[in-house]
């Protein structure tokens, strides 16, 4: 007859079962650094003229760690959000990579003919996503908004090389990672951590 000792056992494992954090914070905040330092290049804010000051960004911030946070949002659940942080960040790392191949041309037709046809896929990719999100909150609809009319801008720059259209990618990526910043105070900002607390504006679909 089988014994009922390790039930004990069972249940105090179960309830031992280490926690595991909310990585959105995380990945929102690579996610809004790297479109910021992304923007900052393309308006040529400070001087900026080199590609290099986005090489380690992409590869390392938006790559590695949004990645990273993908992967443990899927641990927790989050299919939206471990699908949306793993994917950019395979974003960012084949945006590095690009920009690091490129380094000395940045201004070739290849280069150009490369990255319209890069954006025109993570356009397709991030529209999806737009689509998707329109029933979680305004702080996120937002962003992604912002995000397809800045890929919407580069698509249009690298197949004509016309510089109005990247400075305008500039100043809408300024806008996404505003939103996004946005979005990361709004999760971080709990009661146990702060008196302060940012609305996000739900907009799911209530009977």
């Amino acid at each position: 007859m089988r014994s009922d000792k390790s039930r004990p056992h069972s249940t105090s494992a179960k309830r031992h079962k280490p926690k595991i954090g909310n990585p959105t914070p995380l990945g929102l905040s690579a996610f809004a650094l790297s479109v910021m330092v992304s923007a900052l290049y393309n308006l040529k804010l400070f001087g900026i003229t080199q590609s290099n000051v986005m090489i380690g960004v992409s590869l390392f911030t938006g790559g590695v760690v949004q990645f990273a946070s993908g992967m443990w949002e899927f641990k927790v659940g989050n299919t939206f959000g471990g699908t949306g942080f793993s994917a950019f960040g395979g974003f960012w790392a084949s945006y590095g990579t690009i920009l690091h191949y490129f380094a000395d041309n940045v201004d070739s037709d290849q280069y150009h003919n490369t990255m319209g046809t890069f954006c025109s896929a993570w356009l397709m990719f991030t529209f999806i996503f737009t689509l998707a999100c329109i029933r979680t909150n305004l702080g996120v609809l937002s962003a992604f908004v912002f995000l397809t009319i800045t890929f919407i801008l580069e698509v249009i720059y690298h197949f004509t090389v016309v510089n109005i259209f990247i400075k305008l990618a500039g100043v809408s990526g300024m806008l996404t990672c505003t939103a996004v910043w946005y979005c990361l105070g709004a999760t971080l900002l709990t009661p146990d951590l702060s008196p302060i607390s940012l609305p996000l504006y739900d907009l799911s679909h209530k009977d």
